[in-house]
């Protein structure tokens, strides 16, 4: 017999069984600061359940995050600590969670949304799609990159030891680069305290240049090993100065490990490049709400109005024809006042990754209706802002 499953907002008194639920369907049982972080997120996210009577058997957070979109910085609902004990799965339930999840999400104006996928088919499905890959790199001492000897202005400071006037410069720093650098995410106190609690012995290190930070890198180093988490530069000088800062550390570390775009061409002013690379995909992005969406989306070029239709099965609030004249103002319309061959029709999933500047419009036209006409591919192709989207954080 299949029970009778409601889905509602947890409430505070069944917290710990939020708690329960996560230990047991995660590799990890948390404890300590990292349970106090996770309590925290339980706390201060939509904190969706699914109840059979007083028990909680499935879960799904939504973090109150934000998103840069080519320079429009968007409240973002970010998925995580998905999860159904085992005798209540294949029930449906993760799928009606997931329905709630976009409502809320609509509703909060939180109009587009990010996850980590544990099976990237299962949130397609759900009209999620995959938009940045990660390179993971290791170098070995032998190629550790070399630009130089000089005096660089470096301050250094750690989680357990902080700088509060060189902390707060870092931050406001990071912040006015994720605006600069699409598909960021501009950290609040909360998400930095966050980091303090789940990597508490990381160390940071910004660059200044005429007094002020034009480059920072966070790190850890153990087991002979400088792990790099943030890496961010304004310009390729003072990419170089964090990488001598780095490489001043060559008598007590033996590798060098980060993560980067794949799009960075990531060692290419190297001396020796040819070091450990691995690509992978783990990160996915989903508009919520088209139209608003739309409305604030910073177009370039429109020559001649465009007009998109889009397929949404669990957003129906999106399955509609929408036009954006040329001074940018979006309007929905009637699908059959305009013929098939004006209209851009693309699924959720492949128009969010295209919006985000993960796909071309060629790319994504693998995906659309195969009668649109060249004029409206052009046109298309001059609206779309360049640059790729990078995303780093984790949750």
């Amino acid at each position: 017999m299949i029970s009778i499953i409601e889905i509602k907002l947890i409430s505070p008194e069944d917290y710990q069984q939020v708690h329960r639920l996560r230990d047991y369907c995660f590799p990890n049982k948390y404890a300590g600061t990292r349970r106090e972080d996770f309590h925290y997120w339980v706390e201060h996210s939509l904190t969706l359940g699914a109840y059979n009577e007083e028990k909680v058997v499935g879960q799904l957070l939504v973090l109150p995050l934000n998103m840069t979109v080519h320079g429009v910085s968007y409240e973002m609902g970010g998925i995580g600590f998905v999860a159904t004990y085992p005798e209540h799965r294949n029930q449906g339930i993760m799928k009606k969670l997931m329905l709630q999840s976009l409502k809320e999400m609509r509703e909060n104006g939180q109009f587009i949304s990010v996850l980590a996928p544990f099976s990237v088919s299962f949130y397609r499905y759900f009209g999620w799609e995959l938009f940045f890959e990660k390179l993971h790199y290791s170098i070995p001492n032998e190629a550790f990159p070399n630009f130089g000897h000089q005096v660089d202005v470096v301050k250094r400071m750690s989680f357990e030891w902080p700088e509060e006037v060189v902390f707060q410069e870092i931050q406001q720093f990071f912040n006015e680069q994720a605006i600069k650098n699409n598909g960021s995410m501009k950290r609040d106190g909360a998400w930095w305290q966050r980091l303090a609690r789940r990597e508490p012995n990381s160390h940071l290190a910004a660059y200044y240049r005429d007094h002020q930070i034009a480059g920072y890198v966070r790190y850890e180093i153990s087991n002979l090993t400088f792990l790099i988490k943030d890496f961010v530069a304004e310009d390729s000088v003072a990419e170089q100065a964090i990488w001598r800062f780095i490489t001043s550390h060559t008598a007590s570390v033996k590798t060098i490990e980060g993560v980067t775009s794949n799009n960075s061409h990531f060692g290419f002013h190297f001396e020796q490049p040819q070091f450990k690379q691995e690509i992978t995909k783990d990160v996915m992005v989903r508009i919520v709400y088209v139209f608003e969406f739309l409305k604030r989306y910073p177009w370039g070029d429109i020559r001649q109005p465009l007009y998109v239709y889009i397929k949404d099965t669990f957003g129906p609030w999106n399955e509609n024809l929408y036009k954006i004249n040329k001074n940018g103002h979006v309007e929905e319309m009637d699908e059959n006042l305009v013929e098939d061959k004006h209209i851009l029709a693309l699924p959720i999933h492949v128009f969010s990754a295209m919006m985000v500047g993960y796909l071309t419009v060629n790319d994504t036209l693998r995906y659309a209706n195969g009668g649109v006409t060249k004029e409206v591919i052009d046109n298309w192709q001059g609206t779309i802002p360049s640059g790729r989207p990078a995303f780093y954080e984790y949750f």
